[in-house]
C-alpha cells in the first residue's frame, strides 16, 4: 500500500467540526498510516491533536492502543506504560481483572523485559576506535571479528609491501583498501545497530499488541 499517497489524501480532507464522527475516522486512519509508514512521531502528533480537542472516553479507547505502540517505537516507555494503564481503566473490567491486567503490563515494562536499544552513534564510535567492535555491539559478533581480521590483514599487507620498497602497492593495496573497509565498517555498524533495535521493538510491540487484544476480547 502507498502510505505516502494515503497520508496526502487524508490530509486534504477538511472538517468544519472536529467533533464529527467522520473526523475521528480520518484522524485515526491518518495516524495509522503514519505509524505503518514508520513515522511514529508524526502519528503521535495527529493522535494528540485529536485527543486534545476530543477528550471523551470513546476517543481514548480508539486512539490509545495506537498511541501505546507509537510511544514504544520512540522509546518513551514510561509514557506508553501510563497510557496502557489508562486504557485498561477505560475497559469494563472487574476490579480484580483490572488489577491483574495492570500487574501484567507493569511486568512487561520492567527493565529486564524492555528492548535493549542499540545506539547508532555508539556503534559507529566503537568501530572508529576498534574496527569490528561496532558490529559486535550491534549483536553481530562473527561479522565484527571478521571485519577486525580483514582490516588488520590489509594493514599488515600494506606495511609489508612498504617495508620491502613497494610503496605504491603498499599504499594502493594497503591504505587504499583499508580506507574503504574501515569507513564501510563504521557505516555498517550503524545500520546493524538500527536493525537490531527495530527487531527488538517489533518483538516487544508484538507482545504489547497481544495484551491490547486480550483487553478488547
Amino acid at each position: 500500500m502507498n502510505f505516502e499517497q494515503a497520508i496526502e489524501e487524508l490530509q486534504s480532507i477538511y472538517f468544519h467540526n472536529d467533533k464529527d464522527s467522520l473526523s475521528q475516522r480520518v484522524y485515526y486512519q491518518l495516524s495509522l498510516c503514519y505509524y505503518l509508514n514508520q513515522k511514529p512521531t508524526n502519528a503521535l502528533w495527529k493522535i494528540d491533536e485529536y485527543l486534545n480537542q476530543n477528550a471523551d472516553t470513546s476517543s481514548f479507547r480508539l486512539f490509545l492502543p495506537l498511541k501505546i505502540l507509537c510511544l514504544n517505537e520512540t522509546f518513551r516507555w514510561k509514557e506508553s506504560q501510563k497510557c496502557f494503564i489508562q486504557f485498561i481503566q477505560l475497559q469494563n473490567f472487574s476490579p480484580e481483572k483490572s488489577n491483574e491486567t495492570i500487574q501484567i503490563v507493569n511486568e512487561l515494562y520492567t527493565k529486564k523485559n524492555l528492548p535493549h536499544i542499540r545506539s547508532i552513534k555508539r556503534a559507529e564510535n566503537w568501530s572508529r576506535f576498534i574496527p569490528g567492535a561496532g558490529q559486535i555491539y550491534a549483536g553481530k559478533t562473527g561479522e565484527g571479528i571478521t571485519n577486525l581480521l580483514l582490516n588488520v590483514t590489509i594493514l599488515a599487507f600494506g606495511a609489508y609491501e612498504a617495508l620491502n620498497g613497494f610503496y605504491i602497492t603498499g599504499y594502493l593495496g594497503g591504505l587504499g583498501i583499508f580506507n574503504k573497509t574501515y569507513h564501510g565498517g563504521i557505516k555498517r555498524s550503524g545500520i546493524l545497530a538500527s536493525w537490531k533495535s527495530k527487531e527488538q521493538i517489533v518483538s516487544f510491540n508484538s507482545k504489547i499488541n497481544e495484551r491490547i487484544r486480550s483487553c478488547l476480547n
